[in-house]
C-alpha cells in the first residue's frame, strides 16, 4: 500500500511540473526580429522628421518669413551666391529677410573655389535691402568661412560676426569682422578688427569682443 501511494505521489508531483513548464513556455514573449524593429524605428523616424519639417516650413509662410529656398533665389549682378553662408535673417531691423552671401567669379579659380570676394547682402522681398562695409579692409582675394549672428553687447541688437580668411603670398591667414548693429543697419571699426587677425574661429572672435566691448561699441 506504502508502495502504491509513493508511485501515486511521485506521478502526481512530475504531472505538476509538466504542466507547470508548459505554463511558463507560453508565458514568454515571442522572439523578437531585432532587424525589422530598428528598420521600422528608423522608418518612423525618418516620417516624423519630415512632418516637423513640413510644419515649420508651413509656419514660416504663414509668419511671412522667407524660406531658404527663397533666400536662395537672390541675385547681384556678376556675382554668384554662396549656398553655405546664406540663411534666413529675422533679426531688427530686417525682420523676415535673408542674410546673403555672395562671391566675385572673377577672384575665384572656378565654381569649386573658396568664395573669393565675398560680400554681404539682406534681401527682404526678394530686394537688396542692405549691402553690409567691406569686411577685409580693400584686401582682394579675400573669403567667408563662418557666421554668427550674435548680441555681443547686450543691447538687445543682433550683430554678426564674421570669420575669413585672406590669400598670402604663401599661405592663406585669418581676417575677422564685427558688424555692429546700430539699429538701422550695421556698422564695422576697421581699426577694431584689425585686434582680431590671429583669432581662428567664431568662439575666439565671440570671446575677444566680450573682454573688449569698449573697442567695438
Amino acid at each position: 500500500m506504502k508502495a502504491k501511494f509513493i508511485v501515486l505521489f511521485v506521478i502526481s508531483v512530475l504531472a505538476a511540473a509538466c504542466s507547470t513548464a508548459g505554463t511558463d513556455t507560453a508565458n514568454k514573449p515571442a522572439p523578437t526580429n531585432s532587424n525589422v524593429s530598428a528598420a521600422d524605428a528608423l522608418s518612423n523616424n525618418s516620417q516624423k522628421g519630415a512632418a516637423d519639417a513640413n510644419a515649420a516650413h508651413s509656419a514660416a509662410i504663414a509668419a511671412g518669413e522667407p524660406t531658404l529656398a527663397q533666400c536662395y533665389q537672390s541675385k547681384v549682378a556678376g556675382k554668384v551666391l554662396v549656398r553655405e553662408q546664406t540663411f534666413v535673417f529675422d533679426h531688427k531691423p530686417y525682420e523676415k529677410s535673408c542674410f546673403v552671401t555672395f562671391a566675385n567669379p572673377d577672384e575665384m579659380v572656378d565654381k569649386t573655389d573658396v568664395p573669393r570676394g565675398s560680400t554681404f547682402h539682406i534681401f527682404t522681398n526678394g530686394e537688396d535691402m542692405f549691402e553690409f562695409p567691406d569686411a577685409f579692409n580693400g584686401q582682394t582675394a579675400c573669403w567667408v568661412e563662418a557666421l554668427s549672428f550674435d548680441d555681443l553687447n547686450n543691447d538687445g541688437q543682433t550683430d554678426v560676426i564674421m570669420a575669413g580668411r585672406c590669400l598670402g603670398a604663401k599661405d592663406s591667414y585669418p581676417t575677422n569682422a564685427i558688424f555692429v548693429n546700430v539699429g538701422k543697419g550695421f556698422s564695422t571699426n576697421e581699426e577694431a578688427n584689425a585686434e582680431l587677425d590671429d583669432l581662428q574661429n567664431i568662439q575666439q572672435i565671440r570671446e575677444f569682443v566680450g573682454k573688449n566691448l569698449k573697442r567695438f561699441f
